[in-house]
Formats: C-alpha cells, sequence, structure tokens
C-alpha cells in the first residue's frame, strides 16, 4: 500500500488532522493542518449564518408583537357552575356563566352599601333548595362539606354522580 502524501505537497504525511481528517507534514501544521489553523476556518458555514439571522428575525417579530399586545391575566368569564341533577333524573351539564353571587356585588357596590335585597339574590343563587343542596366555595374538600353537614364524603358522591373529586368553586351538589 503506498505511503500518505500531505494534501498541501507531495511529501511524505506525518501525522492526519483531527480536525479535518487531512494528511499533513510538519511544515503544513503542527496539532491540525494548515486549513483548520486559518482565521477562516473558525467563521461558521453560510448556512448556519443565514439560519441564525432567521432565528434573530423570528424573535424580534414575536417580542414586537408581544410589546405591543402584551397577554392579559385575568381575562375568565368566571366560574363554571355546574347543575347536578337528583340520581335518575339525568346527567350532570356544567356552563360557564358569570357568577351571580359578583353581580349581586357589583350591583350593590353600584348602589353604595350592601342591601337586604342583594343578599337575599346571592343567597338565593347559591343553594336553591335550602338543606337539600350547596354550592362549592374556594378551598371546599368533600369532607369538609360532609362534616359541616353531618354526613360523609362517599354519601355525597353517591348523591352526585360523576362528581369531579377536585371540586370546583360554584359547583352545587346535592346533600342528604
Amino acid at each position: 500500500m503506498a505511503e500518505p502524501t500531505c494534501h498541501y505537497c507531495n511529501r511524505p504525511a506525518e501525522e492526519e488532522c483531527p480536525a479535518c481528517g487531512r494528511f499533513y507534514c510538519g511544515e503544513h501544521g503542527e496539532d491540525v493542518c494548515i486549513r483548520c489553523l486559518a482565521p477562516e476556518a473558525a467563521i461558521p458555514s453560510a448556512t448556519v449564518f443565514r439560519g441564525s439571522l432567521v432565528l434573530l428575525v423570528i424573535a424580534s417579530v414575536v417580542a414586537l408583537f408581544l410589546w405591543i399586545d402584551p397577554p392579559r391575566q385575568g381575562t375568565d368569564t368566571g366560574p363554571v357552575i355546574a347543575t347536578v341533577t337528583a340520581p335518575g333524573q339525568g346527567g350532570a351539564t356544567a356552563t360557564p356563566t358569570p357568577s351571580a353571587s359578583a353581580a349581586a356585588s357589583a350591583s350593590s357596590t353600584a348602589a353604595g352599601s350592601a342591601s337586604p335585597s342583594a343578599t337575599a339574590a346571592t343567597a338565593s343563587a347559591t343553594a336553591t333548595a335550602p338543606g337539600n343542596t350547596y354550592t362549592v366555595v374556594a378551598g371546599d374538600t368533600l369532607e369538609t362539606i360532609a362534616t359541616a353537614h353531618n354526613t360523609t364524603a362517599e354519601r355525597i358522591q353517591a348523591l352526585n354522580p360523576g362528581l369531579n373529586p377536585n371540586l370546583l368553586p360554584g359547583t352545587v351538589l346535592v346533600l342528604p
């Protein structure tokens, strides 16, 4: 087999460049060949350069969009109120509606003070049949509701088929 020659001249090669794999002699390199030592070898390829420019343009457009139209916080339409029917009378339905208590408090704020009619509207909106239903508020669990109404969480779940254990505020529960 023929002995390898220097890529840059026809002398016998002394080493192989670990960067590019070319053979070179002592005159055309030390640790790497003379081509890999050249400053232009450190410049990224045109593809990398163009790709970086494209990413920079995309990032600039996204930043400009977010600066002009920032995301809004707290724009939900209100709690989801679930109406749970008695066993054997159909399933549960959930519709997103603004909270009746929020509407009552808004009307009482507009009036300047909490009127008895606003309090009554809130009370009638949260419980349709006193003693038989309960409207979940933030922080409630089945166990705390059951303890407060002298029953068990299992009985509440039995009366409310398909009930999500992660209770959402505004959910109306049928109680024993």
